[in-house]
């Protein structure tokens, strides 16, 4: 009997994991699939973990949404197409596409832009740059799998990013970014424009997500930091997040 074969074109790849895909599941989480990423759905139950994060601390791993550098001296130009704003933007602010407001452009310096998508983008920013059309002086890469990324929930978000930042937390104001010092490797804060519950978007290097999710963890034990899934998160963000 001759041995079964596969069809190359009807099988689905594996899906890709986020650094901390080993961590999520020694600590009990649900797994999906998302955008052909393998991502934690759930660790406890939404209830639990949306009331960590509107009263403590909740933290949710992002690794997975599209991240795309831009550098270059017209960086502006692609902005201004971008946000359709004819407005001065100056080095640490960030401005939702008006498209898309999950979509995030936060203006890292005058010649350096990093474009975050949300977790539930409806709008791929590959298809969104090409749209905005070629610059041949700006340069775009995709830091997807460069950087990972956390997303922190809760009033007590300020007082946990003291403990592991020297940046001056409480002086970004909503629609701010900053790169900086974090946990003593290099790391990119974002401020959200807008959000009904204080949060940060924590950016650091592959290599070092767990090393630094640990730490987060370590600093927010006093506020009972909990780990947030993708349910969850979805709830904040329809709910509470405008």
């Amino acid at each position: 009997m001759p041995a079964p074969t596969t069809n190359p074109t009807t099988t689905n790849p594996p899906s890709a994991r986020t650094p901390l895909a080993h961590w999520h599941a020694q600590h009990g989480a649900r797994f999906d699939e998302l955008n052909s990423w393998q991502v934690p759905v759930a660790f406890s139950t939404e209830d639990a973990e949306t009331t960590a994060a509107r009263t403590g601390l909740a933290i949710a791993d992002i690794s997975f949404v599209a991240k795309t550098m831009l550098r270059g001296p017209s960086v502006s130009e692609i902005a201004t197409t971008l946000t359709s704003s004819s407005q001065t933007t100056t080095s640490g602010r960030v401005i939702p596409l008006k498209a898309d407001p999950s979509v995030l452009i936060c203006y890292l310096q005058s010649d350096q832009l990093l474009l975050l998508a949300g977790p539930s983008s409806k709008i791929r920013l590959d298809q969104l740059l090409s749209k905005a059309g070629k610059t041949p002086s700006v340069i775009q890469i995709d830091m997807t799998s460069a950087f990972a990324a956390f997303w922190l929930f809760g009033p007590h978000v300020n007082d946990v990013l003291r403990g592991v930042t020297h940046h001056d937390v409480a002086a970004m104001p909503p629609g701010s970014c900053a790169a900086t010092g974090f946990a003593g490797v290099p790391a990119i804060l974002v401020r959200p424009p807008t959000s009904a519950i204080p949060s940060m978007r924590i950016l650091v290097g592959w290599d070092v997500a767990e090393y630094v999710w640990e730490e987060l963890f370590r600093a927010g034990q006093p506020w009972n930091i909990t780990p947030l899934g993708m349910d969850g998160l979805d709830l904040l963000l329809n709910k509470t997040v405008k």
